[in-house]
């Protein structure tokens, strides 16, 4: 099998854990709005598949929101494995979504059956890889390099989500900044030529420079 791109990679190792766990899932009812939780009542923990749609992923204990995703797509492998402080997180619906669930140890067990170590490895890699970015970007970073960052991971969000999420919303929920410095530079940015921006929508990014 010949892969293009890491993305192609992380997608293919996640078809192979998706269809190990899909028919050992159960069908979730999904409303607009729906918020799901990775334990019960009874702290047991599960594991997500999002089957289609797209889903958001948040941190209760911040008010922030973590990570778009989009099937198909599984979440809480990581919490599984170490499922310390499970109960701060949470996964919103945000339009067409069709997900499914099991419990976190049956999932454990299936994939050490199929013997896809190797498939979770490469997921997780990529998790981490991810979170420890976003944490660098608006944790160590000017305020002008957290938007940059995260203007550039609105781009490559699906169109459903760019044409429905103002620029500011999206900003403001993943990160720290006070809307009046996100608005301040969003529109500097515009005003330069930089991004292309319709009644607060993302249209699109031109060049955005080094420095603000």
């Amino acid at each position: 099998m010949i892969f293009e791109t890491k993305r192609d990679i992380l997608n293919a190792h996640t078809r192979i854990i998706f269809d190990f766990l899909f028919p050992y899932s159960t069908e979730l009812a999904v409303m607009g709005g729906s918020e799901f939780l990775f334990t019960d009542e009874n702290n047991v923990s599960f594991i997500y598949l999002v089957k289609s749609g797209h889903f958001l992923v948040k941190d209760l204990s911040a008010g922030m929101s973590i990570k778009t995703v989009s099937a198909p797509y599984i979440l809480g492998m990581a919490q599984g494995l170490y499922p310390e402080k499970m109960n701060l997180l949470a996964i919103e619906h945000i339009s067409d979504g069709v997900i499914y669930r099991l419990e976190s140890q049956r999932a454990i067990e299936i994939i050490s059956k199929k013997q896809c170590w190797s498939s979770l490895a490469h997921f997780l890699a990529f998790q981490i890889g991810f979170l420890s970015s976003r944490y660098y970007d608006i944790s160590h970073r000017s305020s002008y390099l957290v938007i940059k960052s995260l203007l550039i991971e609105m781009s490559n969000e699906p169109d459903e989500i760019i044409q429905n999420y103002s620029i500011e919303k999206y900003i403001s929920e993943r990160c720290y900044l006070g809307r009046s410095g996100i608005m301040k530079i969003l529109s500097d940015l515009r005003k330069g030529g930089y991004v292309e921006i319709k009644r607060g929508k993302l249209i699109k990014i031109n060049k955005l420079p080094e420095k603000y």
